[in-house]
């Protein structure tokens, strides 16, 4: 579309999605993880995935649309994190308390699988991970970037010690829920089943958006905003 930013194979994938929201959707269909790899480029993503960039640019091109949702590399740091706050108790209140049923209803219809067996003890430690990972977003991280975007000065702790712990345990979610979803095809294929892995995939999707404006969006722009802080007192020393 004239007057957008080309894609190019050195685009990372964060810029993908700034540039074209409806990349999100071409890069889970096309199992391409980027919301935490979002610094690698389209080339090195497709690579990896399988496809050859062009394939995957192509794609994206293809997807484009006029639809505009809302711009959170420009939206006000606060309202970014309002938004991801809310996202939190729709995930802890009944995304996966919804799931927990899942697993329950697949286990009465087909039995204590080992396969089901392995998905209840992930899924418990999932559930207590992303619990514990809320509450030091909500009571410690998330009030630490609103007072960063007020503040005149520097904070002594820079943000990246803390968000070097928050990208880290992303990897962790990320992957559990890769393996549950693993988990899941190897069921026999029933109503119930089908019903479980439908939920896995929109599950995984959701917090793969979330993560994304995370490690993409709201820690990178905290980080600049923490960077100029620190000039000014770096050009006086």
């Amino acid at each position: 579309m004239a007057g957008q930013p080309r894609l190019t194979r050195e685009t990372t994938l964060a810029e993908a999605t700034r540039i074209q929201p409806q990349a999100v959707a071409v890069f889970e269909e096309m199992e391409i993880d980027y919301s935490c790899q979002g610094p690698r480029s389209l080339a090195d993503a497709a690579h990896d995935a399988g496809y050859s960039v062009e394939q995957l640019i192509s794609r994206l091109e293809s997807a484009r649309g006029p639809a505009r949702p809302t711009d959170w590399f420009q939206e006000p740091l606060p309202a970014l994190i309002e938004f991801l706050a809310s996202d939190h108790r729709n995930t802890l209140d009944v995304d996966l308390p919804a799931l927990r049923r899942r697993i329950e209803e697949a286990i009465a219809a087909v039995g204590e699988l080992v396969e089901l067996q392995r998905m209840k003890a992930i899924f418990r430690y999932l559930s207590s991970g992303l619990s514990a990972h809320v509450i030091n977003e909500e009571h410690e991280l998330f009030p630490f970037i609103n007072k960063l975007g007020t503040s005149v000065t520097a904070p002594k702790l820079r943000i990246s010690q803390r968000v070097l712990r928050e990208l880290v345990e992303h990897e962790t979610f990320r992957d559990r829920l890769r393996t549950l979803k693993e988990l899941a095809q190897r069921l026999p294929a029933n109503e119930t089943v089908t019903a479980l892995r439908k939920d896995l995939k929109a599950f995984s999707e959701e917090i793969n958006r979330h993560m994304h404006l995370e490690n993409n969006v709201l820690y990178p722009r905290a980080i600049e905003i923490e960077n100029g802080l620190r000039r000014p007192a770096a050009a006086t020393a």
